[in-house]
């Protein structure tokens, strides 16, 4: 089944009275299962692509389905989704559990089921020791993982990242990318 299908997708921008390309017409399909990477150059639309994906931004022209259906309508489908943005974008003042609970706090799941849910997202990144941490006392490689964990707590259908791994050294990128695989194994 197709997860993920665009036709002819593409967004614009208006600066002023200048037109910005920021995705030209794109055509492609994803399957479910399928572990698809979105590679180019800095600014050539893969985020524009992701927050599409993701509600964040409408298309200017062009149709994208997630399961047959608009973005719009993703609860209609039954699916969920989570995003991974580039910044671990976690809440300062709370702890590792809380930020990663946050989903399901805003989703109203009972708490002793939201704190299970978080102890086994936190175990998939291996972060199980660090749950009462806050974030200044986590690495970068650390936090990212506490995104990830956030995103997975949520157990989505679709987990988009953008660039997940961009700001972080050479050693820990390798190790997030070669931990990210496994989970998705």
């Amino acid at each position: 089944m197709k997860t993920l299908i665009f036709e002819s997708i593409s967004k614009t921008f208006q600066d002023g009275s200048q037109t910005i390309t920021a995705l030209k017409p794109t055509n492609f399909s994803i399957e479910e299962g399928e572990f698809v990477t979105l590679l180019g150059p800095s600014g050539c639309g893969k985020s524009t692509l992701l927050k599409m994906v993701a509600g964040l931004l409408e298309p200017s022209d062009g149709k994208l389905l997630l399961w047959r259906k608009p973005v719009q309508q993703l609860q209609a489908s039954g699916k969920k989704m989570a995003f991974v943005f580039q910044q671990p974008t976690l809440m300062p003042w709370s702890n590792v559990h809380t930020n990663v609970r946050l989903p399901l706090d805003l989703a109203g799941v009972p708490r002793a089921q939201a704190d299970a849910r978080v102890t086994d997202a936190l175990a998939l990144v291996g972060l199980s020791r660090f749950a009462k941490a806050l974030p200044r006392e986590l690495s970068g490689g650390m936090q990212m993982r506490v995104s990830i964990a956030r995103g997975l707590v949520t157990e989505p259908d679709l987990l988009l990242m953008d660039e997940p791994f961009g700001a972080l050294d050479e050693i820990t990128r390798h190790q997030l990318d070669a931990e990210l695989l496994e989970l998705w194994h």
